[in-house]
């Protein structure tokens, strides 16, 4: 069986519109298990009204981490979060309200709404020592493919979401998946997990394939474990 991480999840129960119960974590973990996951990150909304703060967020970590091993659930979990741009996210991130990974931050879009002075935004996180992930950027359709070229040249990381490359967003949202993955720039696979129902888990090795053979297995290795790893080690 082939490994996997994964750095873009909502599992942690009871937090934001992913898992609601710890039954709801288990299921989806038990689940990720079976299909070769061995670390995931869980990356709970920080936007609208899911504004748990990092106290919060690891009380119920260790709430669900301690019932993994009862259930024969051998996967190691690391926090972060998933942040909707705002004007404020440095001080969110020095006061202790969101968390990044070793200094990653996995930053999220309007999904209809262009933000113009993102470049200034993203400066200003990267000068602080802020490294940016850009989540699932095939979602948002006012950007072009040479906005994510500029983004990537400028250090901006891409993490396009597995279930796109079967239309789960929509056609739009996959013809630009495949431009990415054709382009070379994609340099993170996440799951986006909510719930256990997911298409994913009933077509998992569909979508690999798919992505394979866009970018071949040693890029697919890449994307889907040894980028993620090294964001979880810091190696970097």
């Amino acid at each position: 069986m082939n490994k996997f991480m994964d750095c873009h999840s909502h599992i942690l129960f009871g937090i934001d519109d992913g898992a609601k119960t710890i039954e709801n974590s288990l299921s989806i973990l038990t689940k990720m298990q079976a299909l070769g996951f061995e670390s995931i990150i869980l990356t709970p909304h920080y936007r609208g009204r899911y504004l748990a703060n990092n106290k919060e967020k690891q009380e119920v970590l260790d709430k669900l981490n301690s019932v993994l091993k009862d259930n024969n659930i051998n996967i190691k979990l690391y926090l972060a979060n998933e942040v909707k741009i705002t004007s404020n996210m440095l001080e969110l991130i020095n006061n202790n309200t969101i968390k990044t990974i070793n200094n990653y931050l996995f930053l999220e879009l309007p999904f209809d709404t262009k933000i113009y002075n993102l470049k200034k935004i993203i400066y200003e996180l990267q000068s602080n020592n802020i490294k940016v992930i850009l989540v699932h950027p095939e979602r948002y359709p006012y950007m072009t493919l040479g906005d994510f070229i500029e983004l990537n040249d400028n250090d901006v990381y891409l993490q396009v979401n597995y279930e796109s490359i079967l239309g789960k967003y929509g056609i739009k949202a996959k013809s630009m998946a495949r431009k990415l993955f054709k382009k070379d720039i994609v340099y993170l696979l996440g799951t986006d997990v909510h719930r256990d129902s997911t298409i994913m888990f009933k077509k998992f090795d569909r979508m690999n394939k798919k992505i394979i053979r866009l970018v071949g297995e040693e890029q697919f290795k890449n994307l889907s474990y040894n980028n993620i790893k090294k964001i979880i080690e810091d190696t970097q």
